[in-house]
């Protein structure tokens, strides 16, 4: 194995050692110098080498003799007593140093404070200067700078150790079965694959020998490095278990001295703690004892409290005495952060207030107090009522009923009349604010919707018939009619003067009213009780919104938030509609067999009043209420028409039996109704369209009109005979005037009501003109020989009167052809029927006419 490179080693005195010195060289390097002797070392050390490179002197070389100095060259000796040259260190003289002359100083003012600033200015820099400056500072610097290099020396060695082994022996995969790799490793030796195996066994080993020695070699360095890098830090780690060893001893000894510590103070404390526990107990009773003077103080509050706001109650100050609860639940409560009145009580009191519920002798006081608040909330409900309720009456009393029937047929709105006045809705804004905070709002809505209804079944009673009224009781009732609503349901008008009937007694006096008078009171009904629903509805608006104004604006109870629902009136608003509709469709059932006589302008009048309260009554409510009310007015109607057709039947049938068949005078009245049934085929006849709208000009003016027309006709045409249908003229009788007169009826009843009677209707037009032609025919038709006699009867008027008739045939049906078209529910009968019809009519017209033809004139 070649031997490794020697380094030499310097000591401190100068000497040089050879590598040979191993044992000493192992005990100076495994030893941990300290760091000034390492930093001296490395002083020297680095001396020495430098001046070897500056002045490339050996080491061994000398600087002097030793006649200077028996200690050696450069020896403290030889430099203190100057053995070499004495006579150097002379004292200067002047002529070696001239004399300086210094100028005068001229000090400023104030100097000293410049001097400061300046000071201060640099105190900073001066630290730092300070901390740098410092000898320690710098030896410790100086002794980690010569460990760095010593260091860095050192990894420069082994560096150089570590380079000499080829790189391929530190993969972390080495794989020496590889052949490149086995190659690698006997490279650098002069050998051949093909030695290791030869048969000569010296040479064999030798070349084994050799590969032996140079992998050993690089595990000595290897060993070598690792070595030194554990002694380098061996140092360190000893240190460091000296330091926690220490710090160890220091934590135990610190703990003790705790303990001690503690034991010396908690001994110390304890008398003092008891002391200030013994203190703090009696503060604390002493605090208890005040709370509970103070609590009696506030239940002795609560009481007098309770007796003044009693007083105020029997006074009827409400207002005052509903604040005085309100405090008075608060200062039960214990809450003074919101009422100023409790506060105001209680602002010397030294603790806060304590919740007094719980204390059983304040049970009665509570219950007094919720007592109080229902029946101040019950004052004011009863406020609300009758303002609310004098507000309706001004809407529905004293009103024109004809003024309004025209308003609402020609959809005018009387925006003025409806209006609230100002005082009005601040008014209704304050009690409602006083119920919310008794929290009576709901049940005070509750009463006024009781009131209301009775209010309406009130209206519909004072129009009601009574009997034994004289004229005297009748005005008081008109004056009375405006008087306020008892709680309990009386009535708004003067019941003292209105004796209470059965409902035999009631049915009895509607049955005995006259058409007129019956017209007249549903007339009224409907349209006072129309005026008082807009008011309601303008109501229910008004208190709704002033109530969710109220309520949000408060602090209320999640309960009074789902009570909300039961501020709005408006179903009890269409509870009131259907009870008017109900009442007035039963008493209008009690006529329903004296209605179904009436005439037709009679009946329409009276379907016109009742249709205009339905449609008004869903315009309000948005929604069909009921349909009872609508079911009274169509069986009545389907009465009507039943009734009407066998009466129209019966009273053509006596007509024709009574006829003698004589010319009759056709009043201008009479050819105007001719000439609007004509003009029907095209477009309804404004005469007919009218009879729906019930006031149009005043009775007696319309009736004064008419009478001066009709003269001045008849005074021009004079009395005419005739009837002028289309462009042909027919003589005239009673009984073709009736005929004209009914389908004229039939024809405007069918222009008015709906669409969905138009078949009966046309039945009953196609019956009337079928039997009056069966009928004329019977009346001079002998029973025994079936032969036709003129039995003194004019037959050419009769003729006359089936010609005229036939016309009207066509008119009707193209009149119902015409609805057909505009009316998908309705279907005319079918052309083959009125083909008939017409036969019929031409046979019998034919049959007269040879039955009074003279006889032919003799061959």
């Amino acid at each position: 194995m070649p031997t490794q490179p020697q380094v030499p080693n310097i000591k401190i005195d100068g000497h040089v050692s050879n590598s040979d010195d191993t044992s000493e060289r192992t005990s100076i390097s495994l030893s941990r110098p300290s760091i000034e002797s390492t930093v001296s070392r490395y002083t020297s050390n680095s001396t020495i080498f430098t001046g070897q490179h500056r002045n490339q002197f050996s080491l061994n070389s000398k600087s002097g003799s030793h006649d200077y100095s028996p200690l050696g060259n450069n020896s403290i000796y030889e430099i203190v007593m100057n053995t070499r040259r004495k006579d150097w260190l002379r004292s200067p003289t002047s002529v070696d140093i001239p004399p300086v002359t210094v100028s005068k100083l001229d000090i400023i003012d104030g100097w000293n404070k410049i001097v400061d600033d300046y000071m201060e200015g640099i105190g900073e820099e001066e630290t730092i200067f300070q901390s740098r400056n410092n000898i320690t500072n710098m030896n410790k610097l100086e002794q980690i700078k010569q460990l760095d290099d010593q260091s860095s020396d050192t990894y420069h060695d082994d560096s150089i150790v570590i380079n000499q082994i080829p790189e391929f022996y530190f993969e972390k995969v080495f794989q020496l079965d590889n052949e490149r790799t086995f190659n690698k490793v006997i490279e650098s030796v002069d050998l051949k694959p093909q030695d290791l195996v030869t048969n000569d066994k010296n040479k064999r080993d030798e070349f084994h020998l050799l590969l032996k020695d140079k992998l050993s070699n690089y595990l000595d360095g290897v060993e070598t490095l690792l070595v030194s890098n554990i002694s380098r830090s061996s140092h360190k780690f000893f240190n460091t278990l000296n330091d926690v060893e220490s710090i160890q001893n220091n934590i135990e000894s610190t703990i003790n001295e705790l303990q001690l510590l503690e034991k010396t103070l908690q001994i110390s404390l304890d008398a003092e703690i008891k002391e200030k526990i013994k203190n703090i107990k009696l503060i604390i009773k002493r605090n208890n004892i005040e709370k509970l003077e103070q609590g009696l103080l506030q239940v002795k509050l609560v009481v007098d409290k309770t007796e003044e706001c009693k007083h105020k109650f029997s006074n009827d100050n409400l207002e005052q005495c509903m604040s005085l609860i309100q405090s008075i639940n608060l200062l039960i409560r214990g809450d003074s952060s919101s009422d100023e009145n409790v506060q105001n009580w209680t602002k010397d009191w030294p603790f806060p207030l304590i919740d007094l519920k719980s204390v059983l002798g304040l049970i009665e006081i509570r219950e007094l107090l919720t007592n109080m608040k229902i029946e101040v909330g019950g004052k004011y409900s009863l406020q609300l009522s009758e303002l609310l309720l004098e507000d309706l009456r001004s809407a529905y009393k004293n009103i024109d009923t004809i003024t309004v029937i025209n308003d609402i047929q020609q959809g005018k709105i009387e925006n003025v009349r409806f209006k609230f006045p100002t005082d009005f809705e601040t008014s209704v804004r304050e009690i409602i604010t006083k119920l919310n905070e008794c929290e009576e709002l709901t049940s005070a809505f509750a009463l006024y919707e009781d009131k209301i209804t009775t209010e309406v079944k009130n209206i519909i009673k004072y129009y009601l018939p009574k009997e034994n009224i004289s004229k005297s009781d009748s005005s008081l009732l008109v004056v009375d009619r405006s008087q306020s609503v008892t709680p309990k349901g009386t009535g708004s008008m003067n019941t003292s003067t209105r004796p209470p009937t059965t409902r035999s007694k009631l049915s009895t006096l509607i049955k005995e009213q006259t058409p007129v008078e019956f017209q007249d009171m549903l007339e009224s009904i409907f349209i006072h009780c129309l005026c008082a629903i807009k008011r309601l509805y303008q109501q229910q608006k008004l208190l709704l919104d002033i109530s969710l104004k109220v309520i949000n604006t408060s602090t209320i109870s999640e309960n009074q938030h789902n009570m909300i629902n039961q501020l709005d009136i408006r179903t009890n608003v269409n509870e009131i509609i259907r009870i008017v509709q109900l009442r007035m469709g039963k008493v209008i059932t009690v006529r329903k067999e004296l209605t179904s006589t009436l005439r037709h302008d009679h009946f329409l009048r009276l379907y016109s009043v009742c249709i205009l309260f339905i449609q008004e009554c869903e315009a309000l409510s948005g929604e069909f209420l009921t349909k009872y009310f609508s079911d009274v007015l169509s069986s009545q109607i389907k009465h009507y028409i039943t009734t009407h057709d066998s009466r129209n039947l019966r009273s053509i049938q006596k007509k024709i039996e009574l006829e003698n068949w004589v010319p009759a005078i056709v009043s201008p009245s009479i050819q105007t109704d001719v000439n609007d049934i004509v003009s029907s085929i095209d477009i309804d006849p404004i005469n007919w369209t009218s009879q729906l709208i019930l006031y149009q000009k005043n009775d007696k003016e319309e009736a004064q009109n008419s009478e001066s027309d009709s003269r001045e006709i008849n005074k021009s045409t004079g009395n005419r005979k005739s009837v002028v249908v289309g462009d042909k003229t027919f003589v005239a009788s009673e009984s073709l005037l009736q005929v004209i007169q009914l389908i004229r009826e039939l024809l405007i009843l069918s222009t008015n009501l709906p669409s969905s009677y138009l078949p009966y209707f046309e039945r009953m037009c196609f019956n009337l003109l079928k039997y009056f032609n069966s009928y004329t025919l019977a009346s001079i038709t002998s029973y025994q020989d079936q032969t036709m006699s003129a039995q003194g009867k004019n037959l050419s008027i009769m003729g006359e009167s089936i010609d005229c008739l036939r016309e009207f045939i066509v008119i009707v049906q193209q009149f119902f052809s015409r609805q057909g078209n505009n009316s998908k529910d309705f279907v005319p009968f079918d052309s083959k029927h009125y083909n008939q019809l017409i036969r019929q009519y031409d046979s019998a017209s034919e049959k007269i006419y040879l039955a009074h033809a003279p006889p032919p004139p003799p061959v």
